[in-house]
Formats: C-alpha cells, structure tokens, sequence
C-alpha cells in the first residue's frame, strides 16, 4: 500500500488547516477532483482566480546498436568531441549521455499525425546547439554556455533495444509476444496509433532501451559515489506513459520510464530504494499511474491539462489538474508550490497530509528520499501544440525545465530526462520550429544547468 505525502508546503498554519478540511470533505464526497477556494488562488496564479481542479491521491536480449544500422552512414562524425573515447568516459569527470533513436525512423501512411521526423531534428539541433561556439548562435536557448566546460562532456549515444526480460518487469509476457510477432488485433493497433511493422518494433525497443540505458548510466554514477547531484542523463525519445501492463495507447507500446525505474531498483539496490516520476506532459500518466499504484518504491506525479483526457481517467500518487487555456502564470506558480512541497515531505519536514490513493484516510509518510528522478519533460503545453490545448510560451516552458533541474539538484538525486509529446502543426513551419526548439530546450537547458555546477 503507498503512502500518503505529509508536508507544512510553504503556507500558514491556519491555511494548511483549511486546505486539510477541503481535502478531508473531498474524501467524504468520494470523489477525484475539487475547487479549491478563491482564497486559496493566490498559490497559483497572481493574475487569475483558480479554476483548475486538483486531484489528490496517494495511495533473450536485443543487441543490435547503432552501428550495425543502415542509417549509421548518415549520422555525425563519431570522431567529434560530443563522442568521447572510452577513457574519457570512465574518468571522474561528470558526463551527460544523451541517448537518441532516430535511427530506426519509422515511414507512416501519408497524412499520419504523428511527427516522426521531430526526434531526428531534435536530435541534431540539441547537437549542434552544444557544439563549441554554436549555441549563441541559437535562437533564444537562453542559458545555453557558449562553449562547453572542460569539466562536463556531452555525449550523443545511439539507444539500443531494450532486452525481453526487462521489458517482462513491467509488461505482460503475452502482449509482449503478440507485439513482437505483429499479433495485435487491428483495435489494439489503432488504440497504439501506428500501424505495426518490423521497423516500428525496433523503434519501440530503442525507446524503452534508451531510456534503460540512460538510467543504468545514472545508477552506476550513484553506485560509484561519483557525480552527487550530477549524476544526469537524457534520452531524446522516450516518456511513452500512456502504456500499461498488457496493452498501449496514445503513441505508446511500453513504458520506457516503468521499465527503466524497475531496472534501477532491482539492479541498483545499493543506491536506488525510492523513485520519483515528474511528468510534465499534457496528458496525465495514467499508464504509469497504474503500473505503479501498488508499488510503495515508485511516487508517481502528473501535472497535465483537465480538459485533454483521451481515456479513462487514472489515479497517480498526486494528480494536478489545470485549465484548458492555462497560461505561465498559473503553470509556474502551480508547479513550484508542488515541486516545493514534495521535496519537503522527503526530507522529514513536520506532517500535513494528501489523501492517500487506496484508501479514504491518511496514512502515515514515507519518509524515505527520492533516490532516482524521471523527467517526462513533454512540450505539448506550448500553445503552439496542436492537440494540447494550454497556452504556455516557449520561455515558460524554460523556466519549467529549470525549476524542477533546481529541485533534483538540491534533493541530490540522479536524473532521467525523457521526451514526451510535441505536436506541431503540420502545415505551420513557425510553429513547428517553435515546438523542435522547445524540445531541444529541454537538453541543452539540462546541459547549462549542469555546466553552471561544474564551473567553480
């Protein structure tokens, strides 16, 4: 059974008092969502009354790389400095790998909408962004050094194919079978959203496997006692949360980030005891939600749209709810008041409650700290976003990024940058160039954040 969350936030006593009675008849009602109050508002936004609900809960191996590909040939130079040797990366020094599977492109019907070919310039732009004296030269990533700090190395790594028995530790032997061997029925296969191919199975290997080896390089970093508070990675794909144990969704075949955060702990249990998944993504986790319901190890936090659920509706450990339309105002506001107090509550801060998820009554704190953090770092809340329907701008989504790089760096844990969704329109190449650069923000801001650390 999880534990419910407990914390004093940074409000007064006599506020936290009234928000627990608000929760305590939320419970009463039986029921997912509540207003809070327009006093309460002032937590949010200082420009609108809240009109978002919150919702609070508590409750044989593939080895084929990147160079056995055919679009090897079509890559960077592997001889580049973001491509360091084998000694360089087995130094002390801190490194940030950044894995991308771009190279197994999957060729949809014409007029599909899901953007393929977003990761390979994502991929490329955050390249050429951390190329010496190039990232000036970038429109608006604004904290983006202007060479890179002898100290940290960036590292482009092609992800692999997750193994079978990693992906058993989250998903049914049976759905995993009957995708591999193109068995799915034709619903299952619509409610995915692609249609199934060969290519489209590697390609949904390499993004749990990227994301599995991004953790692994985390998880080592922690084990050695190397790296505290730098101990960082990415992967340029990934953050598919809408799988569950035995069928996908939205996009989404197997969760990368399910996957991988099992792996940390059954694998690294010396030094991962406890995960936490922020996931920042328009649309709610809910594969992730439910994979994780019963999992006392695993907090699972999703800040998304009310108004953008495309099925049913699940219950993470502590959902946050915003308006359609929500601007940076009340985004930002939201987010570091939660951010804020879920980093208290682990770090042994005087009690105050959420309601716990498997049951109606409080539960006492799991006090343990958050040891390993997955990032689902999704751009469709740009207003430019075609199906996410809020209103972010690309500085807001910036400053998104740096409060929760602040809030792992201080706690000291490792960290795991996924991708999420971005959905540019199709026929609109400003917005388009604005969603790619938005998610190569994401990189290179991960990137400045920690070059600012190894600078002393």
């Amino acid at each position: 059974m999880k534990d419910s969350v407990r914390t004093t936030g940074a409000t007064t006593i006599s506020t936290i008092c009234a928000m627990a009675t608000i929760v305590s008849a939320a419970k009463s009602k039986s029921i997912d969502s509540f207003c809070l109050p327009n006093q309460f508002s002032s937590f949010l936004s200082p420009l609108n009354p809240l009109t978002s609900h919150r919702t609070f809960h508590s409750t044989a191996p593939v080895c084929r790389f990147f160079l056995s590909s055919p679009l090897a040939a079509n890559t960077k130079d592997l001889t580049s400095p973001l491509y360091p040797s084998p000694s360089a990366l087995l130094s002390s020094n801190p490194t940030f790998p950044i894995f991308y599977n771009d190279i197994y492109e999957v060729h949809l019907p014409p007029g599909h909408r899901f953007p393929m070919t977003k990761y390979r310039q994502v991929r490329e732009l955050t390249q050429f962004r951390l190329r010496d004296n190039n990232a000036a030269s970038v429109a608006s990533s604004s904290s983006v050094p202007s060479s890179i700090p002898a100290k940290l190395v960036p590292s482009f790594r092609p992800s692999p194919l997750v193994s079978i028995s990693d992906l058993q530790l989250v998903h049914c032997p049976e759905y995993i079978n009957r995708f591999l061997s193109g068995r799915l029925t034709a619903a299952e296969n619509r409610n995915v959203g692609f249609p199934w191919s060969r290519d489209g199975v590697d390609r949904a290997l390499s993004s749990v496997g990227g994301t599995v080896a991004a953790a692994e390089e985390v998880c080592r970093r922690l084990s050695n006692g190397t790296d505290t508070g730098l101990a960082w990675s990415a992967h340029v794909a990934g953050g598919t949360h809408h799988a569950f144990f035995d069928r996908g969704e939205g996009f989404c075949v197997f969760s990368d980030i399910a996957v991988a955060a099992r792996v940390a702990l059954e694998r690294y249990r010396d030094r991962v005891k406890r995960v936490l998944i922020i996931d920042l993504d328009v649309h709610q986790g809910n594969g992730n939600a439910v994979i994780f319901r019963n999992d006392p190890d695993v907090f699972t936090f999703s800040l998304h749209c009310a108004g953008n659920y495309f099925s049913e509706k699940q219950r993470s450990d502590l959902d946050i709810e915003l308006p359609v339309g929500c601007t940076n105002g009340t985004y930002l506001m939201t987010l570091k008041y939660w951010l804020k107090l879920l980093f208290q509550y682990n770090n042994n801060s005087p009690n105050d409650h959420i309601a716990d998820k498997n049951q109606n009554d409080s539960i006492a704190l799991d006090r343990r700290p958050f040891d390993l953090v997955f990032y689902q770092a999704g751009v469709d809340v740009l207003g430019a976003d075609r199906l996410g329907r809020m209103k972010m701008t690309k500085s807001g989504v910036q400053r998104r990024n740096e409060m929760v790089f602040d809030a792992v760096h201080e706690a000291g844990a490792g960290l795991i940058v996924t991708m999420g969704g971005g959905y540019p329109p199709q026929n609109d190449q400003e917005k388009w160039q604005e969603v790619i650069e938005t998610h190569s923000d994401v990189y290179t801001g991960a990137y400045s954040f920690m070059a600012s650390k190894c600078i002393t």
